[in-house]
């Protein structure tokens, strides 16, 4: 079967479903990476029984599937921070949240934001909804398909600032992570009426140290359980929140790590 999801989650949900499929190798899910708009678009059309999107249902969406006797459900799987990337040959990297907020409110603002996801991007609708109090970016805006494209652009373009999926460039094991930081600038931010800068790691995520973040939930609208069904209860059970959290998304369940302290006598020898 094919699922929906938002291109910002695609470096985190790649090893989650090659997981899936060793653990489960009679199954086969495809998934379809898209904008946010046309995953919950696609869902709605029943073209997908699930999309991995970064917010809810909203009550008409929900009250379409009612109509159709679906009941409508959802799953939250992590939290997701949104990096922000600049040209490589910038001297600086900290970024405080207000001045942030503050070019993309500026008409005349010196900088072009690059947003992944084109024209139907969730960034795009979570700096509107969450950030600008329902107002579009005045700032000059570059809509990209993807965090790629992004990163390509804002690599040749001084006056570029990029808002991508942090799963892009915070996985420091990743080959194509490492890659993509030698391309661009990661910047540090820090919260309002705060003094101190953090990338956006899963570590920094819980406590709100890192202030750009955005919960990610799993909408399904299978009438009874099947396959996506399935592949939802693997995403939020113990060995997906793993694979998630290697991502660098927050799971929305932390894994239970047990430490077992042994206290024994310590003895020094001192050199003559």
């Amino acid at each position: 079967m094919r699922i929906a999801a938002d291109i910002s989650v695609k470096p985190a949900l790649e090893p989650l479903l090659e997981q899936f499929h060793r653990t489960y190798p009679k199954a086969h899910i495809e998934i379809i990476y898209t904008s946010e708009l046309q995953a919950i678009e696609g869902l709605l059309a029943d073209s997908f029984r699930v999309a991995i999107v970064a917010r809810e249902y909203t009550a008409a969406e929900s009250l379409a599937l009612v109509e159709q006797k679906i009941r409508p459900k959802k799953t939250r799987l992590a939290r997701e921070g949104i990096a922000v990337i600049g040209f490589p040959k910038r001297t600086d990297s900290l970024l405080p949240l207000d001045t942030l907020l503050s070019w993309l409110k500026n008409p005349a603002c010196p900088y072009t934001f690059v947003i992944e996801g084109g024209g139907g991007s969730g960034i795009l609708r979570y700096l509107r909804d969450s950030l600008l109090g329902g107002e579009m970016p005045k700032a000059p805006l570059y809509r990209a398909d993807s965090a790629p494209a992004v990163i390509e652009y804002v690599r040749r373009t001084p006056q570029a600032i990029g808002l991508i999926g942090a799963a892009w460039v915070c996985d420091r094991e990743d080959s194509t992570t490492r890659k993509f930081l030698k391309d661009v600038r990661l910047f540090a931010l820090s919260a309002r009426g705060r003094n101190d800068y953090y990338y956006p790691y899963a570590g920094y995520l819980r406590p709100g140290f890192y202030p750009f973040t955005r919960d990610v939930y799993a909408l399904n609208r299978e009438p009874r359980m099947g396959l996506g069904t399935g592949f939802v209860s693997y995403a939020a059970g113990p060995e997906g929140q793993r694979i998630l959290l290697k991502s660098e998304l927050l799971p929305a369940v932390a894994p239970i790590r047990i430490v077992e302290l042994k206290e024994e006598p310590l003895e020094i020898t001192r050199g003559e």
